[in-house]
């Protein structure tokens, strides 16, 4: 699908570059991620944001950091309570809606603020701006974590129609963490009550 360039371990994990391919700066994250473990969760209609997961989970497995990949399907209150650090891949549909899979937890868990104070996350949303909500989903979903007093590591990131630039400045802003990972403990904890 041409997503990533075949150079961005490279180009974005060990020489992370002061723009990545936007002529935007990627802002440095002040702390980086936990180094054992995160969660990724991906909420995709047509299979392009389960791509740049896999693809993120690469870059993290790499760096040494397990990536524990949840679709929205298996997404629940419970499993982000026992989560620290959580990348987001998500896609929006029509105008503004979440994906089929994002519907669950939309209607169970996004309709009021939880408390997710621990958290720290990163959203990538992808959008179509042919449609009055561009990102949509991505920003609803950026907007509940933010009410639910998680922290953002950076902006949410929009995509439009795959534009490689702004993938390509994702993993920019996961290179960035991943350069300032830390030693701060298990940041997910793997266990068999999916709620």
């Amino acid at each position: 699908m041409g997503m990533i360039r075949s150079t961005w371990f490279r180009d974005l994990f060990l020489d992370p570059p002061a723009s990545a391919g936007s002529g935007r700066a990627i802002a440095a994250p002040v702390a980086g991620f936990a180094a054992s473990s995160m969660l990724l969760a991906c909420a995709t209609q047509t299979g392009a944001a389960e791509s740049i997961a896999e693809a993120t989970r690469e870059q993290l497995e790499m760096a040494g950091i397990y990536a524990h990949m949840v679709d929205f399907h298996d997404l629940n209150l419970a499993l982000l309570e026992r989560s620290s650090q959580v990348l987001f891949v998500v896609s929006t549909t029509f105008d503004g809606d979440p994906p089929d899979m994002g519907e669950a937890f939309f209607r169970s868990a996004m309709q009021h603020p939880a408390t997710l104070t621990h958290l720290q996350y990163g959203v990538l949303a992808l959008g179509d701006r042919a449609y009055d909500q561009f990102c949509g989903f991505g920003h609803k979903l950026d907007d509940w974590l933010r009410a639910s007093g998680a922290r953002s590591w950076f902006d949410l990131i929009e995509v439009d129609d795959e534009d490689e630039q702004a993938i390509d400045r994702w993993h920019g802003q996961v290179a960035c963490l991943l350069a300032r990972k830390g030693d701060s403990g298990p940041a997910f904890s793997p266990s068999s009550d999916h709620a």
